[in-house]
């Protein structure tokens, strides 16, 4: 008898997990233009996992194209979510995986001999509104792209025709293709409201500039759908992003860290209480940062008798980039090096750099991604100089 319960358990153990690893599924296909006949790159089905500046893409499996330049993935669709496929790096493909079977048609390798950075419109066929969201907002998004490239272009004509008229025509240029974007992006939020996918859309507009719509749409999501997870999360986000925001307004407390220089000797700003200081969040691959450098040699040696000092933070992941960029450019004040970046970018709020801030003898910052021009009006406000 004993025997007999312990063999029908196990025998529903192996139903069970029969049953987990042949769940729900939907297909992935692809056809490659150019496919890479060397097979040096893999073509990746993964999805992104992690919050915030911690998030990234990570594969849960790969394949090659076959003999007719096709390639195929199952994808699980137990629990509907984004993935992502990256053919050769080239092409990135995000979709929604719950019901339908998407087929996309892809260039794959690079074969230009000239190599610009212009990623394709990429058209997922087969697709319900679910994925119809994604195909229309990645469309605005290669639109506006191509646009960009045409008002560049137009600016530097103007700029060498000297032709005032024309130069102040296309000088807010971007601006334009902006607003153009942000009314697009609305319109579909708007129209996909009752899809979960909208969440792709959601991505595009600006959480502070854009709250009311943002975070009514979520609502209607989590309402619809209960068991949407990633509405519930992507509020919890938006909700932790906007705290941390007042937490780094201008009047607050500089937020603490502390990082190695080339001594082991660790630095924050707690280190320089009673000087004014510049927080300067660099990376010696970055080339803005590198031509913000002798700018900034001017501000120090102009204003450092005054009380100013400088802290730069490298974010580069290998500390021999950041010593040979550091030795080459031959800085005058304190360098470390945050070769895990995260967390500061997370508490200071930013992505991109350079990033410059201003923090005032109490340790409270006073402005933020500021260079240039905007640092120089900063120096003269605190300095009267």
């Amino acid at each position: 008898m004993k025997r007999r319960v312990i063999l029908a358990v196990v025998a529903l153990f192996m139903m069970i997990n029969c049953f987990a690893q042949n769940g729900k599924t939907v297909t992935f296909t692809g056809t490659v233009k150019f496919p890479d006949t060397e097979n040096k790159y893999p073509i990746y089905l993964g999805k992104y996992e992690g919050e915030g500046f911690k998030r990234a893409f990570k594969a849960i499996d790969s394949t090659k194209v076959d003999a007719n330049n096709n390639f195929s993935f199952k994808v699980p669709a137990d629990k509907p979510d984004f993935y992502q496929v990256r053919v050769y790096y080239f092409d990135r493909i995000d979709f929604w995986a719950n019901k339908d079977n998407i087929h996309v048609n892809v260039r794959g390798i690079d074969t230009a001999k000239m190599k610009i950075k212009n990623p394709p419109y990429i058209y997922m066929e087969n697709t319900s509104a679910e994925n119809d969201v994604i195909n229309d907002v990645n469309l605005v998004g290669y639109l506006d792209y191509q646009q960009m490239i045409a008002v560049g272009q137009e600016q530097y004509r103007a700029g060498r025709s000297k032709d005032t008229v024309w130069i102040n025509y296309v000088k807010d240029g971007f601006e334009r293709i902006n607003k153009d974007r942000d009314f697009r992006i609305k319109y579909l939020v708007n129209k996909y409201k009752d899809q979960p996918t909208v969440l792709y859309a959601l991505g595009y507009l600006n959480p502070k500039r854009d709250r009311e719509l943002v975070m009514s749409t979520l609502d209607n999501l989590t309402k619809k759908f209960p068991d949407l997870d990633q509405a519930k999360k992507r509020k919890k986000e938006i909700l932790d992003g906007i705290a941390q925001e007042e937490k780094i307004a201008d009047g607050q407390k500089a937020p603490a860290f502390a990082y190695p220089d080339v001594n082991g000797k660790k630095w924050g700003p707690k280190d320089f209480k009673g000087k004014y200081l510049i927080i300067d969040f660099w990376a010696s691959w970055c080339g803005p940062c590198r031509q913000e450098i002798p700018h900034l040699k001017e501000v120090y040696s102009k204003y450092k008798d005054k009380g100013l000092e400088i802290l730069s933070v490298s974010v580069d992941a290998k500390p021999a980039d950041w010593k040979k960029a550091m030795a080459e450019e031959k800085m005058g004040w304190p360098q470390i090096n945050a070769v895990e970046s995260k967390p500061v970018m997370a508490d200071y709020l930013f992505s991109g750099i350079p990033y410059l801030v201003v923090v005032d003898k109490d340790g409270k910052i006073v402005e933020k991604n500021v260079r240039g021009e905007s640092l120089d009006k900063a120096m003269k406000k605190i300095f009267g100089m």
